[in-house]
């Protein structure tokens, strides 16, 4: 294709230059908007990565791919521009794309090729998920009891998604996800669960499963009639990030309506509760495969969990149990408090709850702290263990990390003498106390105002930075951890999954706390203290901006991480000056200096148009006082009329252009004072910034230029590291109208950069353009208005 462009242009050059000249100036228009769109889209995946939430990784995939056609749309442009064949910068194009599109995609390296596998089997998480590869551990390394089952693995789910050609429809419904929109996301949900629930179960999944089944029931203590437990195990649960309660368990399921269990597990992973916690702990959707656990039913007199670590901080040296009579499922939901027992670790005296209240004994608690103790050691971190017990055998359901709450000091500016202090989180807050009591659930201190939460208002009604007070806490509450500072619970417990999930969080969390509703109302201003049970009327300043320890910060989210290293190939400008001979291809590290090359060159050779031969060609410097070197290029010209008119300087008051002479009146004022300012040298300048502008004076290559018809006017001028562009339509049409002002640069300190963006902002704005700022840069446009105003 760029052979044939290349003879295609030889011919024009000396047959048809004027055809060549329009033809030329299209694409350098192309190339100049494909240029836009690269800049914007640059500063879209920048401010991606400073958001202080993730979005669905999807998003930033479809970011990307618009940033890449948009950059092979600048080179393509080039190509047609110049007749130079550059094969060099195509291939720097496709070696730097293929970089991006490895760490774009997620690397599900899983080469299990099992759909079913046993405990008797080696199992780990990427087969079959966190849950199953840690009941695989225990049960090879202990004693313990664990209930017999299978696990189906991550390839059943990619199998599964791969027969009912899922992916794409997946993908479709998540990348239009509104995530400030709690309706968008349940719509979404909606869909996605029941296309997994519509979905077929591929003929292999289907045999291996009737005899898992058949193979099953030989184990269980009641045959084929024993009910089971289909539970989720997915390869990012259980984890560093626990997902605790987001995904299904399916209790009580008959031999024959497992696989319709193990659909409703996998499409709970698409539930408006799972969908937001995976993307706020910036998981992408491929990187999280299910595995599910199918698993003989405990029927259990008594059930709970063991904490190895007071997850509040408050207690040290301790196994804390919590019970309940009959299914846990009651406790982690939250429905339930439970009992709770304190173990201590090297004593073994027992303290809190009557043992008679859940049908504990003493040596129950012992054998339970004894697995606790066990579980940490072996895992090498504090442990969160479901249990139960039946016929006097203690079973062990699940062990994973322990979240447990921050209780280290913060340091607090002291606004008096402006200096930072450390100050304890228990600190005294000087305010009214209008309540205490309840649990600890998630330690903290956070302000707002109060807000009831019930069944009939709708989350997103819930006012941003609410305190808010609930009856209960079940997993799905994780759908008002982005709009809340705090949550209050009549109910619940400490052992719960929305207990976990705030401590993952940073969500200070109090639970039982009975008869709140006395003193505390809504809309009242209060300061949440959760270390101590508390609730102050008044707004602790100190708290304003939280006092979270939120564990799932920029640096540990796997979201974050990928995209820096993304963005290393994208965002940096390390070829500055045009005339260097490093200027090349080859000296191409990143897309920017891919479209910082291609624009210049662009530029330069747009200033060859219509030479045929002729020294002079149409680029004419306008003559002018101002400290720049402008040169002009007017696309409306013929050959003829260059050679009628050989001059190489213009005048501004010959130029023809309706938006270039009322640009120029503006900037050549009488009220504006340019001074007698020569250029900065910087060639030698190493802090590279988001322009493809550096002006060196006499050097008409690097220059400022204008490209002009009667109504029409390109205008880029470049004057050190900030780079303005003015495109304009001034027609007698105003509905096609329109004027475009872009402004980048990044020379100067953060603090002046931000001035000088708001100042340009403030003007624009004032004037009537609609303006956008992003990073160092800021657009603005004004469209369908009149020749008049323009």
């Amino acid at each position: 294709m760029f052979d044939n462009n290349f003879l295609k242009r030889w011919y024009a050059r000396f047959l048809a230059p004027d055809q060549l000249q329009r033809e030329t100036y299209d694409a350098f228009k192309q190339l100049l908007e494909h240029d836009s769109q690269c800049h914007e889209l640059i500063a879209v995946l920048q401010d991606l990565y400073y958001k202080d939430r993730p979005v669905e990784w999807l998003n930033v995939i479809d970011c990307y791919n618009q940033l890449y056609s948009s950059v092979s749309g600048v080179v393509y442009s080039l190509a047609t521009v110049s007749s130079h064949n550059d094969k060099e910068l195509q291939f720097f194009l496709k070696k730097i794309d293929g970089y991006i599109r490895y760490l774009l995609t997620a690397q599900n390296d899983c080469d299990c090729v099992e759909r079913v596998l046993w405990f008797d089997e080696e199992i780990d998480a990427k087969q079959g998920g966190n849950k199953a590869a840690n009941l695989y551990r225990i049960k090879r390394s202990f004693p313990y009891d664990i209930p017999v089952g299978f696990v189906f693995t991550t390839r059943s789910w990619l199998e599964l998604v791969s027969y009912n050609n899922l992916q794409e429809e997946i993908e479709a419904h998540l990348i239009n996800a509104d995530l400030e929109n709690m309706e968008s996301i349940q719509d979404v949900s909606s869909s996605l669960t029941q296309l997994i629930m519509n979905a077929k179960i591929p003929p292999g999944l289907e045999d291996d499963t009737c005899d898992a089944l058949d193979k099953l029931s030989t184990m269980c203590s009641r045959g084929r009639s024993s009910l089971l437990a289909v539970r989720s195990s997915g390869v990012n649960e259980d984890g560093p990030n626990s997902f605790a309660g987001q995904y299904q368990s399916v209790l009580n399921v008959s031999f024959d309506d497992v696989l319709e269990g193990y659909l409703k597990v996998l499409s709970s992973k698409y539930s408006p509760e799972a969908i937001l916690y995976r993307i706020a702990t910036g998981v992408s959707d491929q990187e999280a495969p299910m595995g599910v656990l199918v698993l003989e039913m405990v029927e259990s007199v008594v059930s709970g969990v063991i904490y190895t670590e007071d997850p509040t901080g408050k207690i040290e040296n301790i196994i804390a149990v919590h019970s309940v009579t009959g299914l846990g499922e009651q406790l982690v939901s939250g429905s339930s408090h439970g009992v709770r027992h304190f173990v201590d670790r090297e004593s073994g005296t027992i303290s809190g709850g009557e043992l008679s209240d859940n049908n504990l004994s003493v040596e129950n608690l012992q054998a339970l702290a004894e697995i606790g103790t066990s579980l940490e050691n072996y895992f090498n971190a504090p442990q969160d263990i479901e249990w139960a017990i039946s016929g006097g055998t203690i079973s062990v359901l699940q062990s994973r990390p322990l979240k447990v709450t921050d209780c280290f000091s913060t340091h607090i500016f002291n606004e008096e003498d402006s200096s930072f202090i450390k100050q304890g989180r228990n600190g005294d807050i000087d305010l009214p106390l209008l309540y205490h009591g309840g649990v600890t659930a998630a330690k903290g201190k956070a302000v707002g105002e109060i807000y009831y939460l019930n069944g009939q208002v709708r989350t997103e009604d819930l006012p941003e930075g609410s305190v808010v007070v609930v009856e209960t806490i079940p997993a799905s509450l994780i759908l008002i951890l982005s709009r809340c500072n705090g949550v209050i619970a009549k109910g619940g417990s400490v052992a719960s999954h929305f207990a976990t999930i705030c401590r993952e969080f940073g969500i200070p969390l109090i639970v039982t706390a009975e008869d709140v509703e006395k003193n505390i109302k809504t809309g009242m201003h209060v300061t949440l203290d959760a270390d101590g049970c508390k609730i102050y009327e008044g707004i602790d300043k100190r708290f304003v901006e939280g006092d979270r320890s939120i564990e799932s910060s920029r640096e540990q989210l796997p979201y974050y991480r990928r995209l820096q290293s993304i963005l290393e190939f994208i965002a940096p400008l390390t070829i500055l000056d045009p005339n260097s001979k490093s200027f090349i291809p080859g000296s191409c590290r990143s897309l920017h200096d891919i479209v910082r090359y291609a624009h210049e060159k662009g530029v330069q050779a747009m200033f060859e148009i219509g030479k045929s031969g002729s020294r002079h060609g149409y680029k004419k410097k306008l003559i002018t006082d101002l400290p720049f070197d402008l040169y002009v290029i007017d696309v409306e010209k013929s050959r003829q009329d260059e050679k009628e008119e050989d001059e190489r300087e213009v005048d501004a008051a010959s130029i023809e252009s309706l938006p270039f002479k009322a640009l120029w009146k503006g900037m050549t004022h009488r009220s504006i004072v340019w001074g007698d300012h020569e250029y900065y040298d910087w060639k030698e300048y190493d802090n590279a910034a988001l322009t493809d502008g550096f002006a060196f004076k006499n050097q008409s290559e690097s220059a400022s230029y204008a490209v002009y018809g009667r109504d029409y006017l390109n205008l880029n001028i470049k004057f050190g590291y900030h780079f303005t562009l003015v495109d304009c339509l001034c027609s007698e049409n105003s509905e096609q109208n329109y004027c475009t002002i872009r402004f980048a640069g990044g020379g100067g300190t953060f603090e002046g950069r931000f001035y000088r963006l708001q100042f340009i902002e403030t003007i624009l704005f004032k004037i009537g353009f609609q303006v956008q700022s992003k990073t160092d840069l800021i657009d603005a446009k004004m469209e369908a208005v009149s020749q008049e105003k323009l």
